[in-house]
């Protein structure tokens, strides 16, 4: 009995020994998307779906709809699909608890929205929803960010994310330093001065740098 474009997404993940959220992660496709390929609940899918799952299972997607051709095949993309923005990796979005002592790889993703990171960055890169107006008007409510944790030494005027000894979550402010001394600024002009500028002396850690912030669509 020929198998089905799901039966065999699922053979080629389960015979690469990675998991579904795993493959999510790689093609950029939700668990959820994922299992109702597998489970043959999706019809006609999409020609930039078919080679981002394609690419995922490092197989040829004319192997994957119809079974003909060898699932090695020299994976090349249709002449007919025009190329998308560039993402360099997919990131799981995270909370601002998650985010003060974040440690995740890959292996380690379970459920949760995965964001194309339009920049290259390290592989324990997360996103961050913006709550609050404390980084108005350049940053609102709802915008995602971007954060690398490897990059720990950050500039003047570069935009972090930190944690403060006495806080549970982290916090997102703009670096500055003057004269040696470090502060954290809020960018809302709206803000009094006591709460817009906080002082930083070894009561704070820098969690990673801002590298992409992105509007919601």
């Amino acid at each position: 009995m020929n198998k089905s474009f799901g039966q065999r997404v699922k053979a080629r993940r389960e015979e690469l020994d990675i998991t579904q959220e795993k493959l999510s992660y790689l093609a950029g496709i939700t668990r959820v998307g994922i299992t109702k390929i597998e489970l043959d609940q999706t019809k006609n899918a999409r020609a930039d779906t078919l080679i981002a799952i394609a690419k995922g299972l490092q197989c040829d997607p004319e192997w994957l709809l119809t079974g003909k051709l060898s699932k090695s095949s020299t994976f090349k993309v249709p002449s007919n699909i025009e190329a998308g923005p560039i993402v360099h990796r997919y990131v799981p979005e995270i909370n601002w608890v998650q985010a003060g002592g974040w440690t995740e790889t890959l292996d380690d993703i379970k459920d949760g929205p995965l964001h194309p990171c339009p920049v290259k960055s390290s592989g324990l890169t997360f996103a961050l929803r913006i709550k609050g107006d404390s980084m108005e008007p350049r940053f609102e409510e709802g915008d995602l960010i971007f954060v690398d944790p490897e990059l720990l030494n950050p500039s003047s005027g570069k935009f972090i994310v930190a944690q403060m000894e006495d806080s549970s979550e982290a916090t997102f402010k703009q670096l500055q330093v003057t004269d040696g001394q470090k502060m954290l600024k809020a960018l809302n002009p709206n803000y009094p001065p006591d709460m817009r500028y906080v002082k930083i002396n070894g009561n704070c850690r820098i969690v990673g740098t801002v590298v992409s912030h992105v509007k919601p669509v």
